[in-house]
């Protein structure tokens, strides 16, 4: 079962489309404005984002364009339009796929398919090789940002050992560290926070006070003698 999110404001599409994705027990959350949708792709495990394309193009693509650039999820775009500039805005912006109103439900159905056999096979390609395969699968399906990832990919290949934040800022970040940078902090906050959200444990990434950060796929092996939340 994949986790699809819905946006569209036109209730009779809504119910349509949701009754042929649970037909093939997919699990559909429906929005209808951007901004919710946004919040809820921070905070929640989605395979494929489908935008119903109700709103003008202008609207769509900041929409689209904004969850590419800060989600790896995929995005399937269905509209009534059949400009070809419309199209080729709606593939720039982000949409992985665009379908063409009206379609017949093994249509949408194939062109799901092929979407989410994608994110199957990144996720793959993402695993952590040095962590247990069924860790690994669980954080590639983590929302992370690009920047996210490559910091649980440093960490997560050190397992165990302390690594400091200046190690971090020049690896990872690409930038010395400075005393009133708190742009690492905040990463390894939203990463945390993506963890619980998914079931797995904060206590993966420990800080170490006065030293930085490390990581442990066994979180029961950590002495926590030396760690503070």
């Amino acid at each position: 079962m994949s986790n699809i999110v819905l946006l569209s404001d036109d209730p009779q599409s809504t119910v349509s489309l949701t009754e042929v994705l649970s037909s093939k027990k997919h699990q559909v959350t429906c929005f209808s404005d951007g901004e919710t949708i946004l919040n809820f792709l921070q905070q929640q495990n989605v395979d494929l984002v489908l935008v119903d394309n109700y709103l003008s193009s202008a609207q769509t693509l900041k929409l689209i364009t904004t969850i590419c650039k800060n989600f790896a999820t995929p995005i399937l775009l269905l509209s009534e339009s059949t400009d070809p500039t419309a199209v080729l805005d709606g593939l720039q912006g982000g949409a992985d796929q665009y379908l063409t109103k009206p379609f017949s439900a093994k249509t949408l159905l194939v062109h799901i398919d092929a979407l989410l056999r994608r994110v199957s096979l990144d996720r793959q390609r993402l695993t952590f090789h040095h962590c247990s395969k069924q860790f690994s699968l669980r954080v590639a399906r983590l929302p992370l940002t690009e920047t996210e990832v490559s910091l649980v990919q440093y960490l997560s290949k050190n397992d165990g050992n302390v690594i400091s934040k200046a190690t971090l800022q020049k690896e990872v970040l690409k930038k010395d560290i400075s005393a009133f940078d708190r742009n690492l902090d905040v990463h390894i906050s939203n990463i945390r926070r993506k963890m619980l959200s998914a079931g797995l444990s904060k206590l993966h990434i420990k800080t170490v006070h006065g030293k930085g950060y490390t990581f442990c796929e066994k979180i029961s092996q950590l002495s926590l003698g030396f760690f503070y939340f």
